[in-house]
């Protein structure tokens, strides 16, 4: 049963308050000062943005509070800028050194890259949960980012060379080691949740996804060996190759949200904190729901825009101010560029409004958390981390909550 507003030993499940109405003006005034400040503002709006997500969280009738700020965030990003810039300039030129050995060059960067990316994802989450505020208790990350970016690389390696059937137990270690590193106050996290109950769980569309994949991946080989022979079959084999590809991205558009969900079920099961943890019933198809809200707006966005673009050019061709059979005039150029902006700022406006936020208020409103009533004496003690790892994340596109 749900708990009242005063807590107890019942299932205490959270409630997100967040409407679209409530966020719009948020979203807007961040995409509109962010395109104006060329890109500076990103970072008070990624702020702005999980305020508003955090602090439309209620649980057990006092909301979650975010204290992070975009100076933080920004800060961070010009330190990340100040690490990576000679880190990369440097494999340049030890690759043009190294002669026939750059490939092996440019091997060692990726991996450091990766271990690198690995270890800004740890501090990144460390960063969160300490500006992460409930009831006035702090959530904290304890444990090593490089020891969890090397445990990272070993099971990638392991994972790729499986083709992902590891997967599983990977996310299950990774998983135990960022929740006993993670305190709420001074109540301990714990994970005990396995990777046999995952890949129990989506083996079934891991075969499906893999069998697509290789098949899709065997057509588009047959073709170009059907076009290099000049054989007579080589159409037969392109439209073969075309089938296969697009099952294969539509099967990874349905796979990856179930994938998705049953994952997330899984880990939200496992999680515990001190006395207190987590029951999840997630729908398998919740979070395809959500994308596919998302690719149906954006659908009708394109349509919209490629609407008033073919208005907007056959007015300027009647009006004799666009002639196509001649290059492209100012005219031309500045209202592709506008049209090409306004769907960029338009697939960015609704996936937060549609996307972020609807699956941030599923996979809240999907958990009931149990034993919470024993977090109350939890004390918080220790300070907040700082946003290096934030910033190297960002610097790297590795970003995102």
């Amino acid at each position: 049963m749900d708990g009242g507003p005063n807590g107890g030993w019942g299932a205490i499940r959270p409630r997100f308050h967040g409407t679209k109405r409530a966020m719009a003006p948020l979203v807007l005034k961040g995409l509109a000062l962010s395109v104006v400040t060329l890109g500076v503002y990103r970072f008070w709006y990624q702020t702005d943005v999980r305020r508003f997500l955090w602090n439309n969280v209620e649980i057990d009738g006092d909301a979650l509070e975010y204290t992070g700020r975009g100076l933080e965030l920004f800060i961070g990003f010009l330190i990340a800028l100040g690490v990576l810039i000679p880190l990369y300039g440097g494999a340049a030129l030890l690759g043009i050194a190294a002669g026939a050995f750059g490939p092996l060059v440019n091997v060692a960067v990726s991996l450091l890259v990766v271990v690198l990316a690995q270890y800004a994802l740890y501090r990144a989450r460390r960063y969160r949960l300490t500006r992460t505020i409930w009831r006035g208790v702090r959530l904290q990350q304890t444990g090593s980012g490089w020891a969890y970016a090397g445990r990272s690389l070993g099971w990638l390696i392991v994972a790729v060379l499986t083709l992902g059937l590891a997967y599983p137990w990977m996310r299950a270690s990774l998983e135990r080691f960022k929740m006993r590193n993670t305190w709420y106050g001074d109540q301990q996290g714990a994970f005990d949740g396995t990777g046999g109950q995952l890949f129990r769980k989506g083996v079934l569309l891991w075969l499906f996804a893999v069998v697509v994949g290789l098949g899709s991946a065997a057509a588009f080989l047959g073709v170009h060996y059907a076009a290099s022979q000049q054989d007579l079959a080589a159409g037969r084999t392109a439209a073969a190759a075309g089938f296969f590809t697009v099952t294969f991205y539509l099967a990874l558009f349905v796979t990856f949200p179930l994938l998705n969900a049953i994952e997330f079920r899984w880990w939200a099961n496992a999680c515990r904190i001190g006395p207190a943890r987590a029951e999840c019933d997630l729908g398998l198809f919740a979070f395809l729901k959500t994308y596919l809200l998302f690719f149906g707006a954006l659908l009708l966005l394109g349509l919209a825009l490629a609407a008033a673009g073919g208005a907007v050019f056959a007015g300027g061709a009647f009006a004799g101010l666009v002639d196509f059979e001649r290059a492209p005039s100012p005219i031309v150029i500045v209202l592709g560029l506008a049209l090409y902006l306004g769907a960029a700022l338009g697939a960015s406006a609704l996936w937060q409004l549609i996307g972020a936020r609807g699956l941030w208020r599923k996979s809240f409103e999907s958990v009931a958390i149990l034993g919470l009533a024993d977090l109350a004496a939890a004390q918080s003690a220790t300070p907040p981390a700082n946003a290096f790892g934030e910033g190297v994340a960002d610097a790297l596109d590795f970003g995102g909550f």
